[in-house]
């Protein structure tokens, strides 16, 4: 049976000792447990983050380092118009999922990155994508869990007033998909 906030806790330690080595730029965590430190907890069954690596140390070297810790590990690419461009895929050793880790491609997506927030969750202060930059990464995905998501993080925004909403409408333009975050937006009565 997996843990999640060990794994969390590994896992976010793993990635700021590559970080502070120099072999990636920076990483975020994104995902159910990034709206649950934003908004709403809700359950999950794994753990996403985002990094901003050289895609050779992303795709060759970064799963052999996690099959070294014990992992089992699949590495997933993508194609240009996939909503996700590639992935590792990070298993325990009864083959259950724990993690999945997305590389940056865009340029948007590592100014995510670079903008996330020090947040402490269960006890592991790591940096978390931004509310708005959820919003983006949830309507770039697009599935119905998805656009849950992003209804309770306006939500959880609009009372902590925590949202910028000029980034927010930058970012969705940038990221393509500004015409879902007004429909979105309507239909939670968010002014953009």
């Amino acid at each position: 049976m997996k843990d999640l906030e060990k794994e969390l806790k590994v896992l976010s330690a793993e990635l700021a000792k590559l970080r502070k080595e120099g072999k990636l730029t920076g990483f975020s965590l994104i995902g159910a447990l990034a709206v649950s430190a934003h908004a709403r907890p809700r359950a999950t069954q794994d753990i996403d983050f985002m990094v901003s690596a050289e895609r050779d140390f992303f795709f060759r070297t970064f799963p052999k380092i996690l099959e070294k810790k014990g992992y089992l590990v699949k590495v997933f690419r993508g194609a240009l118009d996939d909503p996700i461009n590639g992935l590792i895929r990070i298993y325990d050793k009864d083959e259950a999922e724990l993690a999945d880790i997305i590389p940056v491609f865009w340029k948007w997506q590592d100014e995510i990155v670079a903008a996330a927030e020090e947040i402490a969750l269960s006890g592991i202060k790591l940096p978390v994508a931004r509310v708005e930059d959820l919003i983006v990464l949830k309507l770039k995905a697009g599935g119905p869990q998805d656009l849950i998501d992003v209804e309770e993080l306006i939500k959880a925004a609009k009372i902590s007033k925590k949202m910028d909403k000029k980034r927010l409408r930058l970012l969705a333009g940038r990221a393509k998909v500004d015409k879902k975050l007004k429909i979105v937006a309507a239909k939670t009565g968010l002014s953009i």
